[in-house]
């Protein structure tokens, strides 16, 4: 059974739906004869108070809830005239058209099939070996655009500070001294990093400390500290390791795509797992026939 409110106004209407959907909150059983009630009518098309209802969240105030019931009903509205014309104007009989939107309908459904079966089962965790494993067997995929840098320093303006514990824990870059360096900056308001692991790109690097390129190679064979000053401050740099453009990136900086590539393939395999599977058991159960194309 339906009834029709196409007569309301939009406040009206707003209103309607706030009051259904403090009825409804307040049920606690349920009518087997359920009335729709179509709020609005177009071109053989209806727009019920469930529906909107459906698309007002529960958080909402009144005048919230109003607006938003406001904007559904008006937007519900203007969809329906533009789709009017368009079947009006667009000849149905034109096979070309009827093709592309069965087209589009067949691509919709089937990958929203396999959206979801893939989601229901793919696995995204990634053992550190298979990402190991994949490093080490495909080198090519991960050649560096620039070269790469692992250093700790730090740095602080120019003044009668003494530094020479602060640069003896930086030459020591251990997991005993870089805990004390980092107090020691903390105290001294400078800035500093001493993650020992992180990698650099050298144009990162160079941006932090603007250390004098000259002889590249040979400074980032360099391991002794490297003191420079700059613009009023005092720049203290370790270099720790290095690995030189267009050669493979360090595990540490391919891991996330490494992971993303795992998880791709996993996906791949899935998909085609199921379309083949799909496939024999059409063939097997009869749902497909074929003769011979004739040439």
């Amino acid at each position: 059974m339906k009834k029709f409110f196409t007569s309301l106004s939009i406040k009206a209407i707003g209103a309607l739906v706030i009051t259904v959907l403090m009825v409804v909150q307040a049920c606690t059983t349920t009518n087997a004869n359920t009335v729709d009630i179509v709020v609005v009518e177009a071109f053989g098309r209806s727009l019920t108070l469930d529906t909107i209802s459906a698309r007002i969240p529960d958080n909402l105030n009144y005048d919230d809830s109003t607006m938003l019931a406001d904007r559904i009903v008006n937007s519900w509205i203007r969809e329906q005239v533009l789709l009017s014309q368009a079947e009006k104007s667009l000849n149905e009989e034109d096979s070309k058209f009827q093709r592309q939107i069965q087209t589009y309908r067949n691509a919709l459904l089937i990958s929203e099939y396999e959206s979801r079966f893939v989601n229901s089962r793919l696995n995204r965790d990634v053992t550190d070996a298979e990402v190991e494993e994949f490093h080490a067997n495909n080198p090519e995929l991960f050649k560096l655009p620039e070269h790469v840098i692992q250093a700790v320093f730090f740095h602080l303006p120019e003044e009668e500070v003494e530094l020479d514990s602060a640069k003896h824990w930086l030459q020591e870059a251990d997991s005993i001294t870089m805990p004390l360096l980092e107090k020691w900056c903390i105290e001294h308001s400078a800035t500093y990093h001493v993650d020992t692991e992180y990698w650099w790109y050298l144009s990162d690097l160079l941006d932090q400390v603007p250390l004098q390129i000259y002889r590249l190679e040979d400074q980032l064979k360099r391991r002794k500290v490297t003191e420079f000053s700059s613009e009023g401050h005092t720049y203290m740099l370790k270099i720790l390791d290095h690995r030189l453009k267009d050669f493979p990136s360090p595990l540490a900086i391919a891991r996330e795509r490494i992971e993303e590539i795992i998880v791709q393939d996993r996906r791949r395999e899935l998909l085609d797992n199921l379309r083949d599977d799909l496939v024999k058991e059409a063939w097997s159960l009869g749902f497909i026939s074929r003769d011979s194309i004739p040439l």
